[in-house]
């Protein structure tokens, strides 16, 4: 049975499976070393252990998802943009080609952001400046700015002001991922579909590659790694954080 009908399961399952590795190359690069590399509050650390009643070893667990998560919004951005490139009659134009996605018409052009508070006034600018001359040099064509996610659901006019310059343009315009996908497909609520079916689909992943039991070993090895380090030293983990971040510091 299909997950959606605008997308096919063959192309739903390899964006998933993409999007995947990525998490995998994430874990198969946690380190002590990268765990260490922007520096640890161990102050926080124990705060939060403290306050919040977590352990240390989930605690581990969170801070490396936390130093990730750049990475992995990256990742959830292309994911965004192939499922879209992956609906009939649009075009995953890549990385460098003036716009993320096109349709073959050549009547709609698109940046993809995963979420409305993705860029600062200087990428907003450089943003609409860029569909600005995509819409320009496309007369028939309308130029959006898709947010996947979204303040609030939304197709309008794109314009304000970046860095105290007014910005407008008539066929630039900014829509919401739920607007979006019902422009591309004519199906009014085929957002929805596809939120619905992106769980039981990642599941019937998982269960297929028979990976789902082995998730987050990468991160226990790094909190082993440090709890052996604590346990040479006869330090307490905190302790050995501590040390390792303070190492220069007076009387560590």
């Amino acid at each position: 049975m299909a997950y959606v009908s605008f997308i096919s399961d063959e192309d739903l399952l390899r964006c998933i499976r993409e999007l995947h590795q990525s998490y995998e190359r994430c874990k198969r690069n946690s380190t002590v070393d990268k765990f260490y590399s922007n520096k640890v509050d161990p102050i926080k650390f124990q705060f939060d252990m403290a306050f919040n009643d977590i352990d240390e070893e989930s605690y581990i667990k969170s801070e490396i998802a936390r130093q990730d998560d750049k990475t992995i919004s990256n990742a959830i951005g292309v994911f965004q943009q192939s499922l879209l490139g992956c609906i009939d009659g649009i075009n995953d134009l890549g990385v460098g080609n003036g716009c993320d996605i096109s349709n073959v018409a050549g009547t709609i052009f698109a940046e993809v952001k995963n979420k409305h508070n993705t860029m600062n006034s200087s990428s907003a600018e450089a943003t609409f400046q860029k569909l600005q001359a995509v819409a320009d040099s496309h007369p028939n064509a309308t130029c959006y700015l898709v947010q996947i996610i979204a303040k609030n659901s939304i197709d309008e006019l794109w314009e304000g002001s970046f860095n105290h310059k007014y910005y407008s343009h008539p066929r630039v315009r900014i829509i919401s991922g739920d607007r979006f996908y019902a422009l591309l497909t004519g199906i009014s609520d085929a957002f929805h579909q596809l939120c619905e079916a992106i769980p039981r689909a990642t599941q019937d992943y998982l269960n297929s590659i028979a990976t789902s039991s082995a998730t987050g070993t990468a991160n226990v090895s790094v909190y082993s790694q440090l709890d052996i380090n604590a346990q040479r030293y006869n330090r307490t983990l905190l302790e050995q954080i501590m040390a390792d971040n303070f190492s220069t510091y007076i009387g560590f």
